[in-house]
């Protein structure tokens, strides 16, 4: 039993604080009236520490930001999952001056090069590159996309709210 635990009911606090004598219909409904709108906040206060303490509980850990989001858009079958952005070492490009011929190529051009020589170093975009594009992505099924209460707006704002401050990059992707 906690301290918050508190019965505002007729059978309740009501009829428990009242004198033995004086427990008759009328003084315990007049008693339940009264005590009504305190019942009325009690409800509201007990929902709002619930909520709070969930949000205590949850923070921009990856298992606790995959826990929030299954909890909210896949609480029976929690298929959402977050995996890291991809992240690629950026090659240098050097001028010509210094004598370092680095034949560069973007990445989906890999394979079709003509140039004889092994193919080309990939030139990533800032985009593909983990410091300076998608940090980490969270993978939603499409079944779970299909269902009426899947709205994206509302899982960015949800992660929005649980994520690290400088997380700011990350996409979701429907898998």
């Amino acid at each position: 039993m906690s301290v918050f635990d508190v019965d505002f009911s007729s059978v309740g606090l009501p009829k428990y604080v009242t004198p033995v004598r004086l427990r008759q219909s009328k003084m315990l409904a007049w008693l339940q009236a009264l005590v009504s709108p305190v019942s009325y906040l009690y409800g509201l206060f007990t929902t709002n520490r619930t909520n709070d303490l969930y949000d205590l509980s949850h923070n921009g850990q990856v298992c606790y930001l995959k826990a929030a989001l299954n909890d909210v858009f896949d609480p029976t079958g929690r298929r959402i999952y977050i995996t890291d952005g991809p992240y690629v070492d950026p090659d240098f490009i050097y001028q010509a001056i210094e004598q370092k011929a680095l034949p560069i190529d973007l990445v989906i051009e890999i394979g079709l090069a003509v140039i004889p020589a092994p193919d080309p170093v990939p030139l990533y975009t800032s985009a593909e590159t983990y410091w300076l594009g998608v940090q980490f992505i969270i993978k939603v099924p499409h079944v779970v996309a299909g269902i009426p209460g899947y709205d994206l707006n509302r899982l960015r704002a949800l992660v929005d709210k649980y994520r690290l401050v400088g997380k700011n990059n990350y996409s979701v992707v429907i898998v």
